[in-house]
């Protein structure tokens, strides 16, 4: 009971790290602010987008910590290529890259975020999705929903992959069949041959009423010796059908032995 619980447990825990390991990765390699200088501003709205990814499941890496990570690779920052997009999946271990463009005008916003793939064999310059919003005579806060919203947008494009199968206990191995019956019918089969001989071979003279007597002994042992050449053989094949593969044991070596 013990060891089925504890391989129980070893499966659920296997499975939640599993898919703890298969969240989707992202990484925004570019957030800008056009019209807007304000760091704060960039920031909030920088914000609502990375929550709206978090929330629904996506490991994301902002921008300072993509920058970071590729501080000794400036060739892969600010590129757009197919070769770039994938070296930079490779560097940050990420399966997208996002790159975010805010047009601000005043109060009013125009959000442009696209997507791009960095495995597979398709072009990662070509976004997987490109999704847009405007925001007109917004508040900050109402920029950063709008952001939200774009994040949740993107969400059904970015796909997880596929969390390994765990691994179960391989099936107990089969008892091999019991040679026990087999043998013990093939005895007594052998057994009820020699007692059905016995009896035939203790048949007198045939006189007067011995004749009948002696009728009723030869049938007996004629059913005997009929009745244990059967089990004698099936047991005896039973037997070495079972025991093939290794050195056959045979139901009437085991009766004569007996």
């Amino acid at each position: 009971m013990r060891t089925a619980v504890a391989v129980g447990l070893a499966a659920v825990l296997s499975l939640a790290a599993a898919r703890a390991e298969a969240r989707a990765r992202l990484a925004i390699a570019e957030f800008q602010i056009a019209g807007g200088d304000s760091p704060a501003l960039a920031m909030q709205l920088e914000d609502g987008f990375v929550l709206g990814l978090v929330r629904s499941g996506v490991q994301v890496i902002d921008t300072d910590d993509t920058l970071k990570k590729l501080d000794g690779h400036p060739e892969l920052q600010h590129c757009d290529s197919s070769p770039c997009l994938k070296a930079i999946g490779t560097q940050l271990d990420v399966r997208y890259v996002a790159r975010v463009r805010v047009d601000v005008a005043g109060n009013s916003y125009k959000i442009v975020a696209r997507v791009f793939s960095t495995e597979g064999s398709a072009p990662a310059a070509l976004p997987i999705a490109t999704k847009s919003k405007t925001c007109d005579v917004c508040t900050v806060v109402e920029a950063r929903e709008s952001m939200l919203r774009v994040a949740d947008m993107l969400r059904p494009q970015i796909e997880e992959p596929a969390a390994p199968t765990p691994a179960l206990p391989p099936p107990p191995t089969p008892s091999p069949p019991s040679l026990a019956l087999p043998i013990v019918g093939a005895m007594i089969g052998a057994v009820s041959v020699a007692v059905g001989f016995a009896i035939l071979g203790s048949n007198g003279t045939c006189t007067g009423t011995l004749c009948s007597e002696n009728r009723s002994r030869n049938a007996l042992g004629g059913g005997l010796i009929g009745a244990g050449a059967v089990a004698a053989v099936a047991g005896t094949y039973v037997t070495v059908v079972r025991s093939r593969g290794g050195e056959p044991i045979t139901g009437v070596a085991v009766a004569f032995q007996f």
